[in-house]
């Protein structure tokens, strides 16, 4: 029951990168990384954390100066309360959204784990191309073209050093590929990148 409640509350924010989509991306790819290491995990705290983890970035709930994961994590007791999530859960939840961003200390629940690693892949390969140029002129951190081909690099070249779990590990070599593939070829059809 609050499976569905928290969705259809999600699935109204209509985002080009943190919407539904990338919630539910994000939850199966911890899920399999998961399986890959023959661990069990918490499908009820993946799943509201897939959920919740950028609410602090969306309108209404963005606030200017505080990180989107901070906010995320302070939104969430009052959502889950709302749609009737486990309470005893509701710790897991907030330690999985508190460190699931680059400047977070490093995760210690396998929940965290595996969920940072899903929520970092799903900034590499094709979908992590995807979603940067698809908040061009939408965020402040992606003004123009120029500014987001400089995210994917920068994406490209640290995120792969960044994931902890063999499986991700695995999957972001491949996905890293893609983004290296993706940028030689832009950088032939734009004169290294000066014609964008």
């Amino acid at each position: 029951m609050w499976r569905q409640k928290l969705a259809t509350f999600i699935g109204q924010y209509d985002h080009p990168s943190w919407g539904i989509t990338h919630s539910e991306r994000v939850y199966e790819l911890a899920l399999e990384l998961a399986k890959q290491q023959d661990v069990d995990v918490d499908k009820d705290a993946l799943l509201a954390a897939a959920y919740l983890h950028d609410v602090g970035a969306l309108e209404p709930y963005r606030q200017e100066g505080v990180d989107h994961a901070e906010r995320s994590a302070a939104l969430a007791e009052e959502m889950l309360i709302y749609v009737g999530f486990p309470p005893k859960k509701m710790p897991l939840v907030k330690e999985i959204i508190m460190r699931h961003t680059v400047s977070a200390a490093p995760p210690t629940s396998i929940e965290a784990i595996v969920f940072r690693d899903a929520d970092f892949l799903d900034f590499l390969g094709a979908i992590g191309v995807a979603r940067i140029l698809a908040i061009v002129g939408i965020e402040d951190w992606t003004p123009d073209l120029k500014t987001a081909i400089s995210l994917i690099q920068r994406r490209c070249q640290e995120l792969p050093g960044k994931l902890l779990t063999r499986p991700a590990k695995r999957i972001g070599k491949v996905r890293q590929a893609e983004m290296l593939s993706f940028l030689a070829a832009l950088s032939n059809e734009t004169d290294k990148l000066e014609n964008l």
